[in-house]
């Protein structure tokens, strides 16, 4: 490897290399995230849909539905009866992903049936949820409210430093927080404290002085809190871990009402937080509230589903202890976040992977028993039954038979999700197979996740640093190959890297970078080939140009690979020099019209250039009839068989005379006939000339011997020096010939006549 091609190697691998780097640092940008978490969802687009085999069914509040029962919201009365009926039919869970946090004022007769329905079930999960903290209260904003609750706005603003006009607004809501924050710290450390009680500590401990309005509020939301804690303490799960390492937490949550809370088996909290471009891809397993940690709906499922009674958290995996899958004991690792979330490994588009059942169908059992009670009713007040009637119930009795015996089939030991599907329903949000996803088939996707152990684990640390500075060698060392070459190795590199990150996807549930390698590839290669185009590519062309009236394409070739061949100035080489003559051209010029001497000189030197290229030889130039033409450089070619190759030349080119002779005959023109001299010797080879304008030749008193040579061959004749014969005489048929005599040289000169090839 020369010099100039260790230099572009280095450049190369700089500008890869920096290219890496940069990436590196942009890996943790918003742009960067976004773009990578577009080509997360490729994967899932090019992997498919499949079919979930967990043992989950939807029980959709579809279009169909609201058709056949009214518009949402319905009457809790519905509930009540979808799970009387999912438990009778063997249903092993019932999730309803539909928040109830408030009584219902209008109609509370709903709620005790609903209470009664859950409780009865004893399968039973309802979701709660956390909300953000939209006040954004400031470290000092909140001591000061703390310190003093019924401050007024005046003395606020001055206290903080702002404008009373503009904390006006902010004032109330940060009172209210202020107020429910330190209501919760209260009931947390006495949780059978009554309301009187409560405000009896805040004026003692707190040092407020409660007015109406703060007490009133207070008393108002007492309750509220109380119900809060004892959800929180009743469905909490019990961790045993010295410290909870994921980031994520709330300060506020809405909870089932006080009926339900007695009454379900248990509940757990629906958020799920986009990424940031708005697409749902990943869930919060469990949440710090407080002092306690809260399992996500399906996970609270999930932890009764497999008799799970330990947790273990630790920084990147959840462990869920001595899980019983699939008959057998065994741990489950969950690979999540530094916020305890898991990526979602989504098998399919809506209504593709799962088992789903409209509501209404549900509710069908139900319709048939009460109108089979009717019927049955109305024919024993009638004082004879008729035919008809008897009919009736047959079939009404047969239609609750099947159904019951259908529905058994369909929900038998399955997770049942009973969850908002409807065109339009608020709770349809982008997934990444899916614009407009129902957010209830969140929880099928987890359990088959969780059940199937098919985690997504992203590969960030050491895999992304080894997989960035290996793309960026590779795309570095193209640079030593051919640019047609580096363009194929570029785009099959780009290639099979985007095939092994949608295997690892598919088939090992590893998520690798895509964006970075794809765009130091881009970015890499078009910034090294305009470098070469500027420099290699840009000198290449030169030479293609300035040497393809000289020299032969494969010598051409070998000068574009190593163009320091061509520098200006010489080289000393063994190689061999051939002059070819037409005899008696100054005789047949002065006697033949000019446009017939140019035309015929024409073509006996096309031909013989032919057959220089053909044997890779090197064209030095035309001087009037005389062709002058060298073997054995530039280049590597031919430096031990250059006087075998001239000679070659020489036979075949006096053959294809011989050919435009008999042309010539036929034509009724006077044939020409050449003679040809070859030398063997030391010479200097190189770019002679200036730097403006050279020539690439031969000196030496070796050339001068081969024109001598030349000029003693007769016609048709081909002569050598010695040097040649005794590098050819096994090759060739040759004789010896006088020797002559050649200025410069104090001795004769032994030269060979060549009769043919042997």
């Amino acid at each position: 490897m020369n010099k100039k091609t260790i230099l572009k190697l280095f450049i190369s691998l700089g500008i890869t290399f920096i290219l890496a780097g940069l990436f590196l640092l942009l890996a943790g940008s918003t742009t960067y995230q976004i773009l990578e978490l577009k080509a997360l969802d490729l994967r899932f687009v090019l992997k498919g849909n499949h079919i979930a085999r967990s043992p989950v069914v939807h029980i959709d509040i579809d279009d169909q539905s609201l058709t056949r029962l009214g518009r949402w919201p319905w009457p809790r009365s519905y509930h009540a009866k979808l799970i009387t009926t999912l438990k009778e039919c063997q249903a092993k869970q019932v999730l309803m992903d539909i928040l109830f946090t408030e009584k219902l004022k209008d109609n509370p007769q709903d709620d005790v049936l609903l209470a009664d329905s859950l409780s009865q079930s004893g399968i039973s999960y309802l979701p709660f949820y956390f909300s953000e903290d939209q006040i954004g209260l400031s470290p000092e904003f909140k001591a000061l409210l703390r310190k003093e609750i019924s401050i007024s706005l005046e003395d606020a603003a001055k206290a903080l430093g702002q404008d009373a006009g503009l904390l006006k607004e902010k004032l109330s809501p940060a009172k209210r927080f202020v107020m429910d924050e330190v209501t919760r710290e209260l009931i947390h450390k006495e949780p059978d404290i009554l309301v009187e009680g409560l405000l009896q500590k805040i004026e003692d401990k707190q040092g407020w002085l409660l007015f109406s309005e703060e007490e009133g509020y207070i008393r108002e939301n007492f309750q509220v809190h109380k119900i809060a804690r004892s959800f929180i303490n009743k469905f909490a799960i019990d961790y045993h871990g010295q410290s909870w390492p994921f980031k994520k937490e709330y300060k506020n949550l809405s909870v089932p009402i006080a009926e339900y809370i007695s009454s379900i088996r248990g509940s757990g909290f629906i958020n799920a937080d986009p990424d940031l471009d708005g697409v749902t891809r990943k869930v919060p397993l469990f949440i710090r509230y407080e002092d306690k940690i809260l399992p996500q709906l399906t996970v609270s499922a999930l932890l009764d589903y497999l008799g799970v009674k330990e947790i273990e958290a630790r920084k990147n995996t959840i462990i869920l202890k001595n899980a019983g899958l699939e008959d057998n004991k065994k741990d489950i690792v969950i690979p999540v976040d530094k916020n305890g979330c898991m990526l979602v490994n989504w098998q399919g588009r809506w209504g593709y992977s799962f088992k789903h059942i409209p509501y209404y169908l549900i509710l069908r059992l139900q319709e048939v028993r009460e109108e089979l009670r009717n019927q049955l009713s109305l024919a024993n007040n009638r004082a004879a039954a008729s035919s008809k009637d008897a009919g009736t119930v047959e079939y009404l009795k047969k239609s609750e038979a099947e159904l019951k015996d259908k529905l058994t089939r369909m929900v038998k030991d399955k997770i049942c999700l009973i969850g908002l599907t409807a065109t339009g329903t608020h709770d349809l949000r982008p997934v990444p197979l899916q614009e407009n996803y129902p957010m209830v088939g969140v929880h099928s996707n987890l359990i088959d996740t969780i059940l199937s152990e098919n985690f997504i684990v992203k590969k960030e640390g050491w895999v992304r640093l080894f997989i960035f500075f290996f793309t960026a060698l590779i795309i570095a060392l193209s640079s030593l190959i051919k640019l047609w070459k580096s363009l194929l190795l570029a785009l099959g590199y780009a290639l099979g890297y985007f095939l092994l990150t949608l295997f690892a996807f598919t088939k090992l549930g590893l998520w690798i970078d895509l964006v970075a390698p794809s765009g130091i590839i881009v970015f890499g290669f078009s910034a090294i080939t305009s470098f070469r185009y500027f420099t290699e590519e840009k000198e290449k062309q030169w030479i293609k140009h300035a040497f393809s009236h000289y020299l032969s394409q494969e010598v051409i070739s070998q000068l574009l690979n190593d163009p320091t061949k061509l520098k200006l100035g010489g080289e000393r080489r063994m190689i061999s020099v051939l002059f070819s003559d037409i005899r008696g051209f100054t005789t047949f010029s002065e006697s033949h019209q000019p446009e017939e001497v140019v035309a015929m000189l024409n073509e006996i030197l096309t031909e013989q250039v032919k057959v220089v290229f053909k044997y890779n030889g090197t064209l030095d130039k035309f001087v009037g009839d005389e062709l002058m033409a060298f073997f054995g450089a530039p280049g590597d070619m031919h430096l031990k068989t250059h006087a075998s190759v001239a000679v070659k030349t020489a036979i075949e080119i006096q053959a294809k005379l011989k050919a435009l002779q008999e042309k010539w005959a036929h034509e009724k023109k006077e044939p020409l006939h050449i003679g040809i001299g070859i030398n063997t010797g030391d010479m200097v080879v190189g770019n002679m000339g200036s730097l403006e304008r050279m020539d690439y030749t031969v000196i030496g008193d070796n050339v001068n011997l081969a024109a001598r040579l030349c000029s003693a061959a007769g016609r048709g004749e081909i002569i050598v020096s010695e040097a040649v014969y005794e590098q050819v005489k096994l090759e060739v048929k040759a004789e010896k010939l006088e020797p002559i005599s050649v200025k410069g040289k104090a001795k004769p000169i032994s030269i060979y006549r060549v009769i043919s090839v042997i």
